[in-house]
C-alpha cells in the first residue's frame, strides 16, 4: 500500500483521536463543576442562619412596638401639639424672610443679616419637631396652604417695613410662640419626656430671640423704661 492509499486512514486516526481528546475535555470539564457545586453547597450549609437578611429573619409582633411611648394616646397627643408647632415654626421662617427682604431704615444692614440668622433658626427647628413626629409615627403636614390654614401666628404686612416697625412686629409673633412653646411642655413633660426636654431647649432659645429683638428698641444711652416687658408691666425704674 503506497502512500496515497494509506492518507485517507490516516486522516481518519487523527479525526478519532480529536474527538475522543474534546470528549476527554469535557468529562473533566463537568467533573470539575460538579465538584465546585458540591464545595459551594457544603460552605452555603456550613453557614446557614448565619448573616441572614432582616427580610428573612424574625420579625417583631407589631412594628408599633418600636414607637416611643407605651400610649397610643400618648403619641398622638403629642403629634398634634408638634403638628401645630412645626406649622407656627415654618411661619416664623417665612415672615422673618419678610423682614430680611423689606427692611428699610438705618438699622438696614445689621438686621438684614439678623433676621436671615433667625430665618435659619426657625426652619431647622420645624425640621427638628417635624421629624420628631415621625419619631411617633404619624406623618406631618409642612405645606405652604396647611401653614397659611393653620398656623396660630399672625401674617406679616406685604411691602416694605421701617427698621423700627419690623421689631414690633416680630416681637409681637414671636411672643405667641413663646407661649405656644411654655404651653406644649406643660402638655407633654410627664406623657412625653423626650419631646417635653427638647421644647424647654426651644424655649430657651426664644427667650433670647426676643431678648434680641427687644433690645434694640432700647434708647441709646437709655436705662431701659422703653422696654416693651417694662412698659406692659407698668414699672418704672425703681420698680413701682
Amino acid at each position: 500500500m503506497n502512500a496515497r492509499q494509506l492518507f485517507p486512514f490516516v486522516s481518519a486516526l487523527f479525526a478519532f483521536g480529536g474527538i475522543s481528546a474534546a470528549q476527554d475535555a469535557e468529562q473533566k470539564a463537568n467533573q470539575t463543576d460538579a465538584r465546585i457545586s458540591r464545595e459551594v453547597t457544603v460552605r452555603a450549609d456550613s453557614t446557614k442562619g448565619q448573616g441572614q437578611s432582616n427580610e428573612k429573619g424574625a420579625q417583631p409582633k407589631r412594628i408599633e412596638d418600636s414607637y416611643p411611648l407605651t400610649s397610643d394616646a400618648d403619641r398622638e397627643k403629642s403629634a398634634k401639639i408638634l403638628q401645630q408647632l412645626t406649622v407656627d415654626l415654618l411661619s416664623l421662617f417665612n415672615q422673618h424672610k419678610e423682614a430680611h427682604w423689606n427692611v428699610n431704615g438705618p438699622l438696614y444692614l445689621p438686621l438684614h443679616e439678623f433676621y436671615q440668622e433667625q430665618a435659619d433658626f426657625y426652619r431647622t427647628s420645624a425640621d427638628t419637631f417635624a421629624e420628631r413626629v415621625l419619631h411617633l409615627g404619624y406623618s406631618v403636614d409642612g405645606r405652604y396652604s396647611t401653614v397659611a390654614r393653620t398656623s396660630g401666628i399672625p401674617d406679616f404686612p406685604a411691602g416694605y417695613v421701617t427698621d423700627n416697625e419690623s421689631i414690633k412686629l416680630l416681637l409681637d409673633r414671636v411672643t405667641v410662640l413663646q407661649k405656644e412653646v411654655y404651653r406644649d411642655i406643660r402638655e407633654t413633660e410627664k406623657s412625653d419626656p423626650p419631646t417635653s426636654n427638647k421644647l424647654q431647649d426651644l424655649a430657651y432659645a426664644v427667650d433670647k430671640n426676643l431678648w434680641q429683638l427687644r433690645i434694640h428698641l432700647k434708647k441709646p444711652g437709655g436705662l431701659g423704661e422703653d422696654l416693651p416687658w417694662v412698659t406692659q408691666q407698668g414699672r418704672d425704674r425703681s420698680g413701682k
